[in-house]
């Protein structure tokens, strides 16, 4: 509840702007020690964060793996979610019909037709990928100038010299479906980190699972817990600093609301912060536009096979000669312990160029595409999807340009009593980060409250 109220014009300690998971992380943080008020724009929390479900499967329709360590693994553990184990799971590639382990280089150079160049194409962009791997999470000072080195060059480097269309092809996918940017858009080194976890046994990533019910069971724990401090269809127009503290304009519910808070938590994408802070500093506006954001398109179907199935061990497939560039697997989680149940849930993803070339087209069309190349990868599915769901996301994933990354810094020093938090402000963008970054925020508000 907020401490004072008159009219429209309201008082609290701190206002979150934005519920997707850092303005939730950052306002459960906070809720035990000072009024705090949060408001979103739409008419659900949770941001990227969105789950279908029927009977017991779900379909992540929005961000797709929970992994790392942090906030975000003690909240699913101290609410009692359950956590699908994708350990033991692999990852596919489907070439000129053929489906492949990704991680087995043999059967991808030689079961999938290759020609000699599309082999020497594969061969050389995997060579550059697991040579700058070992040098992504180390502290030394070679480490820290290949990262650089990757941070300055665009992704499109791999591709260097390389003339197979089919290598071509691949790059391109692997960048729609893990930033939903193409090569040519973002720095080498998200690029290369993402492809290299795709490549390595995903037993050696941190935490990596999903969890039951699918990653809205989080947010949606995290939003009941904020109660009545949540107010959703509320759109905030500017957040400006008066005094030492802040005033937060906002509509919502037909009416315009003015709240004066002595903090203020903005979580929200990049671009929206750039339009709600007008006495934003240039430093920050020009650091904030080094931040791009991927683009998707999104068909979920709930299938009804029985029995195993040759997809029953795989998180994913990518299949960069289709419609759409990736198959992830969400029932891959439940399959682990007692009897295979009835049926399973699929994600089909297109990013990048390829949503851009779908956002134009109707539901339907989206769907039957995808539907007819899916069949193509696993024809036992024919007479056995349900329903295309479709989500389009103009803005996803966040991405830097070369030497964007430069510039996240000042991301992370607070403007005065107004403090930043997202996904883009760590260094890998994920759920994960996205928690820590609204913990860190929430943190320092805090810290600067004397609390």
């Amino acid at each position: 509840m907020t401490a004072g109220q008159h009219g429209d014009e309201e008082t609290c300690d701190v206002v979150v702007i934005g519920a997707g998971m850092s303005g939730l992380m950052a306002a459960t943080t906070l809720a035990d020690k000072v009024d705090v008020v949060v408001v979103e724009a739409e008419d659900r929390p949770g941001g990227r964060v969105e789950t279908v479900r029927e009977g017991e499967y779900w379909i992540n329709v929005g961000t797709q793996f929970t992994e790392g360590t942090g906030p975000l693994i003690d909240a699913l553990d101290r609410h009692g979610i359950t956590m699908g184990s994708l350990a033991d799971t692999g990852v596919g590639l489907v070439l000129n019909g053929a489906l492949v382990d990704a991680s087995d280089v043999l059967a991808l150079m030689f079961r999938t037709r290759m020609t000699l160049m599309d082999r020497f194409g594969m061969a050389l962009v995997g060579a550059r990928i697991l040579c700058a791997v070992p040098f992504l999470e180390s502290d030394g000072r070679l480490a820290k100038r290949v990262r650089a080195g990757l941070d300055r060059r665009p992704a499109s480097d791999l591709l260097r010299g390389v003339r197979s269309e089919l290598a071509r092809a691949v790059v391109r996918s692997w960048s729609g479906q893990w930033m939903g940017c193409e090569p040519e858009e973002t720095a080498a080194t998200q690029l290369v980190t993402s492809i290299g976890i795709a490549l390595t046994d995903p037993a050696k990533v941190p935490n990596f699972a999903l969890p039951v019910g699918g990653n809205q069971t989080l947010t949606d724990v995290l939003a009941a817990d904020l109660g009545d401090r949540l107010r959703l269809g509320a759109t905030v127009r500017s957040v400006e600093t008066s005094g030492d503290g802040v005033v937060v304009t906002y509509d919502g519910g037909g009416r315009r609301v003015r709240i004066r808070a002595k903090r203020a938590i903005v979580s929200v994408p990049t671009d929206v912060a750039s339009r709600i802070l007008p006495e934003l500093p240039e430093t920050y506006r020009g650091a904030l536009a080094d931040i791009r954001y991927g683009r998707y398109v999104i068909v979920g179907f709930f299938t009804e096979e029985e029995g195993p199935q040759p997809w029953d061990g795989l998180l994913g497939v990518s299949t960069p000669q289709l419609s759409f560039q990736a198959v992830f697997n969400h029932a891959a989680a439940l399959r682990k312990e007692g009897p295979r149940m009835p049926g399973g849930a699929l994600a089909c993803f297109a990013g990048g160029a390829s949503a851009d070339a779908l956002f134009a087209l109707s539901d339907e069309e989206i769907t039957d595409r995808f539907a007819r190349d899916l069949l193509t990868v696993y024809p036992q599915l024919e007479g056995r999807l349900g329903r295309g769901i479709v989500r389009r996301h103009h803005r996803v994933v966040p991405f830097w340009a070369p030497r964007g990354r430069a510039s996240l810094p000042t991301l992370r020093s607070p403007l005065g009593p107004i403090h930043l938090a997202g996904d883009y402000q760590l260094d890998m963008p994920s759920l994960a980060d996205a928690a820590t970054s609204g913990e860190n925020a929430a943190k320092a508000v805090l810290s600067s409250l004397g609390r």
